[in-house]
């Protein structure tokens, strides 16, 4: 326990585990330094029930949730969210995973609980930055396509002759008005010199293009580009047509883009999360920095390539699909999968990620934040190995020897093989116990366990059911004399010299075997077994007894 201590206390995600009582009610029976410091809990909820420490609403739904487990036998991920005591908006995810005893009835229940706020603001302030930054665009093209020039037509002394439609919405004068001024009277006085500079050169035979602000009827300012064209009649220049478009709002958007894009710009590169945004063939229009720190490729590396172009072949097939359904079905998705760094070394990952739609509901770009979850999926398989293996001997448990079992007689239904199970236990256990101690009695087990393993060789299973009880799966004997000789190799290791902490020990087995080449449930092969065994134990132990078809064998 103490070691389990160090290695929950290790970890930054929040762990509770509950013991489950009579199915229905669910009792704290730890928590972690990273729940108590986070939630403000202590251990004085050890030994309380849900309901006697969480409010009647909180109490109903985490029960409604362990209830899943133990009805299911499966773990179950889900999110959820509260407000915390400052007022902000909390996101978690949560893991539940049920701990089974030797009988298979679920005992405990290990709730991880992973602070997934820092992702789901990012995946908002993205989304929301870049939806922004689009517009931007949109506004700006729009601008520069559908807004008409207002065209005036200038004599030699810079006064103004003649002007289009347009004059009037670029100006708010009418071109009657304007007819007879000076250009320099709509210029404002700090570009008069300037303008006057561009029509002396347009009267020498040049095209000129600027910016300037021009003074309108109203007395507001403008924005505008000018264009100032030489006007050539029989090789001589008679005037100058100015061309205005008024860019004041262009201004102003391109500054709000430019904003815009810093603020993405900065988040993006804060971010310890890839940023990726891809389009919808797949291909990587946008990649943030983080690329570098998490995979060691520089981001724009992965501009312009497939989505799938560095992910492991087996995760592709399902990760292509959950993107086809996510624009499908314009909803988000969080998917686990495996890629690769820049030292060809797989690294585990989590994206989730969010489809983006235009005005016209098309699709744009995928938003997709992904992190690397190697720890946390070092972890989960830390605690798939405890739920499916003897903590003593190390062999696997019932539950994983059961799953092995169900599977081989499956394959047996298409195969011309035959299957074996030996069920075994130690002759006079308890007396080994009783006479030097429990402590001496669990290392008899563990080197029972470990001699097993050594006869029946690596294509084989032994598993530990509980006390000196173990049982061996052979998934291809074809043979009552195949089965046979292993029985006989596995006495032969156990008659070798037993010798635990200065104690020089006679350790023999009886083992019931039960042999099948035709279609068996699992229920009929272990109860075949079983009475093989009983009738081993009553010959006089250190013996076997092999079940074929109602055919008794002995040794």
């Amino acid at each position: 326990m103490y070691k389990d201590q160090i290695l929950m206390d290790g970890i930054t995600d929040m762990v509770f585990v509950v013991t489950v009582k009579n199915k229905s009610e669910f009792i704290y029976y730890f928590i972690n330094r990273a729940a108590i410091d986070k939630t403000g809990l202590t251990q004085n909820i050890i030994g309380k029930t849900i309901g006697e420490v969480h409010s009647k609403n909180t109490a109903k739904f985490l029960y409604k949730q362990f209830e899943k487990v133990v009805a299911s036998g499966e773990s179950i991920t889900y999110e959820d969210s509260f407000v915390a005591p400052s007022g902000e908006k909390c996101y978690l995810k949560i893991k539940l995973t049920p701990l089974f005893d030797e009988q298979k009835n679920c005992k405990q229940i290990v709730a991880v609980i992973r602070d997934i706020t820092r992702e789901k603001l990012s995946e908002i302030k993205i989304k929301v930055a870049w939806k922004k930054l689009n517009e931007s665009k949109q506004r700006y093209q729009s601008l520069f396509q559908n807004n008409s020039d207002a065209i005036l037509l200038i004599d030699l002394n810079g006064r103004i002759l003649d002007g289009n439609k347009s004059v009037e919405s670029v100006t708010e004068y009418k071109v009657d008005e304007l007819i007879g001024l000076s250009l320099n009277s709509i210029i404002v006085e700090e570009d008069v010199r300037f303008v006057s500079n561009l029509l002396s050169m347009a009267t020498n035979g040049f095209i000129n293009k600027s910016y300037l602000t021009m003074k309108t009827n109203t007395g507001n300012k403008i924005e505008v580009t000018i264009k100032i064209i030489p006007i050539i009649i029989d090789n001589g220049i008679i005037g100058v047509y100015c061309i205005f478009r008024d860019i004041t709002s262009l201004l102003e958007s391109r500054k709000k883009l430019e904003e815009s894009d810093k603020r993405f710009k900065i988040i993006t590169e804060h971010a310890n999360d890839l940023i990726t945004l891809v389009n919808e063939k797949g291909i990587i229009i946008y990649a943030s920095p983080s690329y570098k720190k998490m995979l060691g490729y520089d981001y724009k590396e992965y501009v312009r390539k497939l989505f799938l172009h560095n992910i492991h072949p087996d995760d592709k097939d399902d990760l292509s699909k959950t993107f086809v359904q996510s624009i499908k079905e314009g909803t988000s998705f969080t998917v686990q999968f495996r890629q690769f760094n820049y030292k060809n070394e797989i690294i585990w990952s989590e994206a989730s990620g969010s489809p983006v739609y235009g005005e016209q509901q098309g699709f744009k770009y995928m938003v997709v934040t992904t992190r690397d979850i190697g720890i946390h999926k070092e972890y989960e398989m830390k605690l798939e190995y405890l739920s499916m293996h003897d903590s003593l001997t190390g062999l696997p448990n019932r539950r994983f020897f059961n799953k092995q079992l169900e599977k081989a007689l499956n394959e047996l239904r298409t195969s011309n093989n035959g299957l074996a199970v030996i069920m075994m236990d130690i002759d006079d256990f308890k007396r080994i116990n009783d006479t030097f101690g429990h402590d001496i009695g669990d290392e008899v087990i563990e080197e029972f366990g470990k001699r097993i393993s050594k006869a029946i060789g690596k294509d084989n299973i032994v598993a530990r059911l509980g006390g000196d009880e173990f049982v061996i799966l052979l998934p291809s004997i074809s043979s009552s004399g195949s089965v046979l000789s292993i029985a006989k190799i596995i006495q032969y290791e156990m008659q070798k010299t037993w010798n635990i902490k200065g104690h020089n020990l006679d350790v023999t087995t009886s083992m019931g075997i039960a042999l099948s080449n035709s279609n068996v449930s699992p229920q009929l092969i272990l109860k075949s077994s079983d009475t093989a065994l009983y009738d081993a134990k009553n010959t006089g132990k250190n013996s076997f007894k092999l079940q074929e078809v109602n055919k008794v064998v002995s040794d």
